[in-house]
């Protein structure tokens, strides 16, 4: 049976693949990248940490306390790291699933296709270089503040203000040579580049605990109870000021940027991610209530609540001390920042999207430095030139889009067949239509998300723990109890049905979304509108029908090194909170974003798609997605068109004696 499965591939591929497994020699079940694999797990921690607490943690705590929240920031600060933890998990996951560089970039290529993953790398790209942009103007103007404006007073002076649109008042030098000169540390090499980030992120941690402890000396009860109180602001208080301080949060997505450089992805990103957000959450909600404990929350100075609130006690030099750790914390964000940039450019380029000349990485560093290098410039000519405080609400869209698809990507492989892993007899699966080995033929996004949802399960997770036969429940069928929802749901492929009520769940997501936010005045006690009710009636049970759909299914029983925990619960209610989020934004964002959008799409149209990767039968996820699991003795399958090419020659072989082309054992002990 060995010699005919040999047999088979090498016809299939015409040797292809036995050519591309000599020369990407794997070790350990982990591909073989251009990239340096050096990072551990705690250096892909700390870069997590780093990325997330920045000035945030010294700014933002003062203005949501004062102006939003009061000392129910506690909450607010507890209510957002959990809406951004249900994100985390969806990443872990896909970080155990693909250790790729590209983050969500590459989890939504290999889940729901080519064109939605350009859209979401696109909106990335721009979400980090205007990161990286905002926080060494920060950066730039907290050092201007030691020294009296003295900086900015001398540039406005020689060479003037600048008075257009969205530009800022004047061009901010030392922000832009910043980022300059960050760049150049980031291309020395990933594993010197994580010393100096993982210094830093230990300095600004150490901070922390410091405000933290001897804040806590200083603490008063009563500022928690006296006057109007914990919660000033009521329940919308707390709630407003989630969704300020949810941005504090943006940042964990770095960890899965460094799965070509990690030891151990598929065990390394899981665990960072869920220790950095952990910590990070915890140090937010404690300085906080360390903050709003040492002085009433309405005598806070936004500007300086921390120095401010040390000085109240007599502890003047103390503002030294938290100095020290917002220059750290900001500088670990701009380097976190520059770090994940590049590095989805690079995915991309290497799948052909981009200019291919983008993916070229150094011999002697390991690092993408041309890339590197246009991205710093960029990002520095932004915070050089831009008024940032204008454009920052405009990368949140992309961060929370990346995060909508992350998550429904989670569900759509959840309930994918589990036989699309394993090669079986026909008689116990249904084979996929072949799909002849070529270019892709032209398809409607829709059409393309669908097509990668039915082979998704191929080309994802270890299937060490299933059996030969058609156990009942392998993913992805409708579960016996609710054969009740057949007249409705119609007989369907395995899987289809819950990854387009996925997209209907989003959809309906949005529009009830929508009707609370603009129209909140129809809905409002005593006299709401009648139709605005029975709307929102009508909205909230179709969601609850959705949910209903998908639970009905049968999950996949795939070996992962991590999985996420009550899905689809988990995950639709982060699509929800993302979604709800994205209809906070302002109308001038939306209007951006579309501008942003049509460059990106004549970009693909005009280059990406004529030089695109997806079609050929091996590329950089096929080289992935062949080697043995970490989890467990497998083999992967190959990108789409291949892997229905194959599956249909084996099946044809196979229904000659009925038996089973791939055993369990063969699957994961034979050398192929």
């Amino acid at each position: 049976m060995t010699g005919l499965r040999q047999r088979l591939l090498t016809e299939a591929w015409g040797g292809t693949w036995h050519r591309m497994w000599r020369t990407k020699k794997v070790a350990s079940g982990v591909m073989e990248t251009p990239l340096s694999r050096c990072l551990s797990t705690l250096d892909i921690t700390l870069l997590g940490i780093g990325h997330m607490v920045g000035a945030g943690i010294y700014v933002l705590t003062g203005t949501v306390a004062k102006d939003t929240a009061g000392p129910g920031i506690v909450l607010s600060f507890l209510l957002a790291g959990l809406a951004s933890f249900l994100s985390a998990l969806c990443y872990a996951e896909f970080g155990a699933r693909v250790p790729k560089a590209g983050s969500a970039y590459v989890y939504t290529y290999v889940t729901v296709g080519e064109f939605w993953a350009f859209v979401i790398g696109w909106n990335i790209i721009l979400e980090h270089m205007i990161g990286a942009a905002s926080v060494a103007r920060a950066w730039s103007g907290y050092v201007d503040s030691f020294f009296d404006k003295a900086l900015s007073n001398f540039t406005m002076s020689t060479i003037g203000q600048m008075h257009a649109g969205y530009l800022a008042s004047y061009p901010d030098f030392l922000a832009f040579f910043v980022t300059l000169v960050y760049c150049s540390f980031l291309t020395l090499g990933v594993k010197g580049s994580a010393y100096f980030n993982s210094i830093f992120t230990l300095i600004n941690l150490c901070v922390m605990t410091f405000v933290i402890v001897v804040g806590m000396y200083f603490a008063d009860f009563s500022n928690w109870t006296s006057g109007e109180g914990f919660l000033p602001f009521g329940f919308s208080g707390i709630i407003s000021g989630a969704a300020t301080c949810f941005y504090a949060f943006v940042g964990f997505d770095s960890i899965a940027t460094a799965g070509e450089e990690a030891k151990e992805p598929a065990k390394s990103i899981p665990r960072a991610t869920l220790v950095s957000m952990s910590v990070v959450t915890a140090g937010y909600v404690l300085v906080g209530a360390t903050l709003t404990l040492m002085v009433p929350y309405y005598s806070l100075n936004p500007a300086a609540a921390i120095p401010d609130a040390f000085a109240a006690h007599g502890a003047t030099w103390a503002k030294y001390v938290v100095s020290i750790g917002a220059l750290c914390g900001m500088t670990t964000t701009l380097f976190g920042s520059l770090f994940s940039l590049p590095r989805c450019v690079y995915a991309m380029a290497v799948d052909g999207l981009i200019f291919s000349w983008l993916a070229r990485v150094s011999d002697k560093t390991k690092v993408p430095i041309i890339t590197l290098l246009l991205c710093g410039f960029f990002s520095a000519l932004i915070a050089l030139l831009f008024d940032i405080e204008k454009l920052v609400e405009f990368m949140s869209i992309g961060t929370l889009m990346a995060y909508t698809i992350v998550s429904a990507s989670v569900i759509i492989l959840r309930y994918q067949p589990a036989s699309r892993c394993n090669i079986k007899s026909p008689s116990h699966t249904q084979i996929a239509t072949p799909t002849p080995v070529g270019p892709p033929s032209p398809t409607t996004p829709m059409e393309d998300t669908m097509k990668y949802s039915s082979d998704t399960c191929s080309l994802l997770g270890s299937c060490s723990s299933l059996v030969l036969g058609d156990p009942p429940g392998e993913g992805g069928e409708l579960r016996s109890t609710f054969r009740w929802l057949l007249p409705v749901l119609g007989q369907r492929e395995a899987g289809l049905v819950v990854a387009w009520t996925v997209v209907v769940f989003t959809m309906i997501s949005a529009a009830l979304c929508s009707l609370l936010q603009f129209g909140s005045d129809f809905l409002a006690l005593p006299y709401p509108a009648v139709w605005a009710v029975i709307l929102t009636v009508v909205l909230v049970i179709a969601l609850i029908f959705s949910v209903v759909v998908i639970t009905a299914h049968h999950q996949n029983e795939l070996v992962l090194s991590f999985r996420v925990p009550l899905v689809p619960l988990l995950p639709l209610t982060s699509i929800f909170f993302n979604v709800g989020l994205m209809m906070h934004l302002n109308p001038m964002t939306w209007l951006r974003f579309i501008v942003w959008m049509v460059l990106g799409l004549l970009l693909y149209f005009a280059y990406g798609q004529h030089h695109s990767r997806e079609g050929e039968p091996v590329s950089s996820y096929s080289t992935l997605l062949s080697e043995p699991a970490p989890a467990g003795n497998t083999v992967f399958g190959s990108v789409q068109h291949t892997l229905s090419h194959v599956t249909a020659k084996i099946a044809s072989a196979a229904s000659e004696d009925k038996k089973p082309i791939v055993e369990q054992d063969e699957a994961g002990n034979d050398d192929l």
